[in-house]
């Protein structure tokens, strides 16, 4: 029996296979031209981490410059002072002339050893003590050129970072402490930002150990001073020292922040170059190369799908959907069907070659065995009609030997006894030899009119034609029962059916034909007949108690007893079932319709 064909899904599609198969192999493609990016992008920011390393020796030199330049400045100072042994107003007009030369500083002046501001380039607007000032501290205890941290100066009130040496007496002795402010914008104004080659939108900044910032480029110069405003960013500064982080500035930008410690040239001083560079710059080259060779694949990827979806159709799919046509109409009993596809010389053009010539072989044997089985149908029906007609000449034989026997035979016999009776009332004499040779010879007439009695029912029973189906089962399984004293059980309830006179005998041939097989093989103690009509048809069904018939025994082509109940109820077109249940019995059903 044969099913019909399934409709694939999207994905179970030959096409869709294929532009999958394209895809996954454009996948490894991808996956290179994925990390080629990602290290054109570790390019691009090493490129960024090697110019803030630059940038940073840059500054490293020009912080030492300006310190350099800060300390011939304070040797001159300490000079003039020693030669004019402190005089304050001499020093002041002589600082406030330098101050004029040097722009960077905002102020030029001398400390007293007891920490006492008495000369400035700036006027004084009161008492000024410097004795707690880290840088005054320094000196007096060194003895030697210092500075100090980043403050506001108590004179100029500007952000400076203040340098200073010692003055000394004729004696040795520390004359005055003489300092100089460093403007803090002017130290940290990173002139290297015109210099270095930097992306476009790139911010430079300085910043402290403490996280202020020391000077920022391009932008606002209100940075300077305050601490850096991005915590995340100062944080990992201040961790790490150097590396990059990305964050998005207070404009909403997202950038690459690369910083670096600088070698400053300031002593005990810790200080960093941070370069912050927008991500959509600093990533523009592997961008521009990543987005230029995904194009081109996806360009050359869909290129390959258009291909495949259109070229397939042509090449893959029409041969076969040709191949699965042809199947599915061979599969559903079309044996003619072909692909019909040229002989060409690919893989599928041969598929197909050997499908049609398998199907045209199937064809082939098909017809051949159409025509052996319509063969053994037609001998088959001649055996059938054949075995009909033996079993219906049989009958009409045993039909005239029954009449033969009962009305010839039966009624010799009954004259013969008629004789016999008439010769013993006619002879009166009180003869014993002759009366008992007169008896002997009626009860062997009695005996053989029984026997011919008997083989006229055994040969067609009269009961059959006279009084019908359920009269005869009746009679039958009576004698049955006297017979073999097998208990019989029977439930007859279509005594006015309707069967013609082949049913009948058919059926009573079945049921005496069952009734011999339970004698022989089933070993019961009683069986149950029914005979009733269901549906408009009559059915005759007898269960025995016995052993129970084994599937090869229904099965065995030796059984003709069972074969011949067959073949009498196919012939009238009825059906018959045959069940065993080992140890609990046989059944044997028989269905005939019932003549309308």
């Amino acid at each position: 029996m044969f099913t019909t064909q399934m409709r694939p899904n999207f994905f179970g599609s030959l096409r869709i296979r294929l532009i999958f198969l394209i895809l996954m192999a454009v996948v490894p493609t991808l996956a290179v031209m994925l990390y080629t990016a990602w290290e054109q992008r570790q390019l691009d920011v090493s490129h960024i981490s090697e110019k803030v390393a630059h940038l940073a020796k840059l500054e490293a030199r020009e912080e030492r410059q300006i310190l350099e330049g800060g300390r011939q400045i304070l040797e001159a100072m300490a000079h003039f002072l020693e030669s004019s042994k402190g005089d304050s107003l001499s020093c002041a007009s002589f600082f406030a002339g330098l101050l004029q030369h040097y722009h960077r500083y905002a102020n030029l002046g001398a400390v007293k050893p007891d920490g006492h501001v008495f000369c400035s380039a700036v006027p004084l607007l009161g008492p000024t003590d410097a004795s707690d000032r880290i840088w005054f501290q320094r000196t007096l205890q060194s003895r030697q050129f210092a500075f100090g941290d980043y403050q506001i100066g108590r004179i100029t009130e500007k952000p400076v970072l203040v340098l200073s040496c010692p003055a000394f007496s004729a004696d040795g002795g520390i004359l005055a402490v003489v300092f100089a402010a460093l403007k803090l914008e002017w130290l940290n104004r990173l002139a290297l930002y015109e210099e270095a080659d930097l992306p476009a939108g790139t911010t430079i900044t300085k910043m402290d150990s403490t996280g202020v910032v020391l000077g920022h480029q391009p932008g606002p110069g209100d940075w300077s001073g305050r601490q850096f405003p991005l915590e995340a960013v100062r944080q990992a500064v201040l961790k790490q020292g150097s590396g990059l982080v990305e964050a998005t500035d207070s404009e909403g930008i997202s950038r690459l922040y690369v910083f670096e410690s600088l070698m400053s040239g300031w002593e005990q001083r810790e200080v960093y170059l941070i370069l912050g560079v927008p991500k959509k710059i600093a990533l523009a080259n592997s961008n521009r190369i990543l987005f230029r060779n995904l194009t081109g694949m996806g360009i050359i990827a869909l290129a390959a799908l258009l291909a495949t979806w259109f070229g397939a159709e042509k090449v893959i799919l029409k041969p076969v959907k040709a191949m699965v046509m042809a199947t599915s109409e061979f599969a559903a009993g079309k044996l003619n069907a072909r692909t019909g596809l040229s002989g060409g010389h690919d893989e599928l053009n041969q598929l197909a070659f050997a499908i049609d010539q398998m199907a045209e072989r199937l064809e082939q044997r098909q017809m051949e065995r159409d025509k052996a089985e319509r063969e053994i149908r037609n001998s088959r029906e001649q055996l059938r009609n054949l075995s009909a007609h033996l079993q219906s000449v049989r009958e009409e034989e045993r039909t005239r030997m029954a009449r033969e026997i009962h009305d010839e035979l039966g009624q010799s016999l009954t004259a013969l006894k008629m004789d016999i009776s008439w010769l013993n009332r006619r002879f009166l004499e009180e003869d014993p030899a002759f009366k008992k040779k007169l008896a002997s010879m009626e009860e062997v007439i009695d005996s053989t009119i029984q026997t011919v009695q008997k083989l006229s029912g055994e040969l067609r029973p009269g009961i059959l034609d006279d009084l019908g189906l359920a009269a005869a089962i009746e009679w039958q399984a009576e004698e049955f029962q006297n017979r073999t004293g097998i208990e019989c059980e029977i439930s007859l309830s279509p005594e006015e059916s309707v069967l013609t006179r082949d049913q009948s005998t058919t059926m009573f041939r079945i049921f005496q034909e069952t009734l011999t097989n339970v004698i022989r093989h089933a070993r019961a103690t009683k069986v149950e007949v029914w005979l009733e009509e269901r549906k408009g048809r009559i059915v005759l069904e007898v269960t025995d108690n016995g052993r129970g018939i084994t599937e090869a025994e229904i099965s065995d082509p030796k059984s003709f007893g069972l074969i011949g109940m067959r073949e009498r109820v196919e012939f009238i077109d009825g059906e018959i079932t045959i069940l065993g249940y080992p140890g609990k019995g046989t059944r044997i059903t028989v269905t005939l319709p019932l003549m309308v």
